[in-house]
């Protein structure tokens, strides 16, 4: 059978094009790594203003030492019933203080970032939103970059936004619940739980699963060969509704 439906002409299917390599290796052992974690799903302050669930490009800046019951998420691309029982389903911060006391991480970048990637504008996030994300967290000397997305558009934003960070020099890995889109669309490294969107992080409370999504997405930043590579982790929560 051919692929064209008329000779000399380009086939009528789509192939969807991955855009070119970005991977920066980490050459340091994870317990002396600055680490900071970025999110598209719409996580931010209570006293920030909400983000516009219909498309935004904008970010907001989060304090590490922000306690999690004072974030809450803005997002209308989702179910947001798992991040208002526990933000740390999207946003870990309290798993991510606890590996820094543990040891098994060295810091955490003093501020983070945070936007809203459904509806996303590719250019602005690539031109704008994702150089400038970037640059302030490799003013701070971070080494690693985590990050998550909520639905599909999150993801691609969400990638975007990591391939900024990778072409600073920082390695980076996005936590996805929709992992053929971050890979569709360049994510340096990709782990993959099996996980609903909104809860890529792991189940709300619980601790031990989001402590091990966390961890081994750091070991396969330290481990993951080249470019664009998946880890597939045998974590599962499914969301009852």
């Amino acid at each position: 059978m051919k692929l064209t439906t008329k000779e000399g002409l380009q086939s009528e299917i789509f192939v969807p094009v991955t855009p070119k390599p970005v991977f920066t290796e980490l050459k340091k052992p994870l317990n002396v790594c600055k680490v900071a974690f970025i999110t598209a799903g719409g996580i931010h302050k209570k006293d920030q203003k909400p983000f516009n669930t219909s498309g935004d490009f904008s970010y907001r800046t989060i304090e590490f030492n922000t306690p999690s019951e004072q974030l809450m998420v803005t997002h209308g691309g989702f179910d947001n019933s798992d991040i208002n029982k526990d933000v740390n389903a999207m946003f870990p911060i309290d798993r991510l203080h606890e590996l820094v006391e543990e040891g098994f991480i060295g810091s955490l970048s003093d501020e983070t970032y945070t936007f809203m990637g459904g509806g996303g504008n590719v250019e602005k996030f690539t031109n704008e939103t994702g150089p400038e994300i970037a640059r302030k967290l490799k003013a701070q000397g971070v080494d690693i970059v985590l990050c998550t997305g909520g639905c599909g558009t999150c993801h691609r934003s969400a990638t975007i936004v990591t391939r900024c960070c990778e072409a600073e020099g920082m390695s980076c890995v996005v936590i996805a619940a929709l992992p053929p889109i971050a890979r569709q669309q360049g994510a340096p490294r990709i782990t993959a739980p099996h996980v609903p969107i909104g809860s890529n992080a792991g189940e709300p409370n619980n601790i031990p699963m989001q402590t091990a999504i966390i961890k081994e997405s750091l070991e396969w930043v330290r481990d993951c060969p080249s470019f664009n590579q998946t880890k597939v982790l045998p974590y599962e929560y499914r969301h009852n509704v």
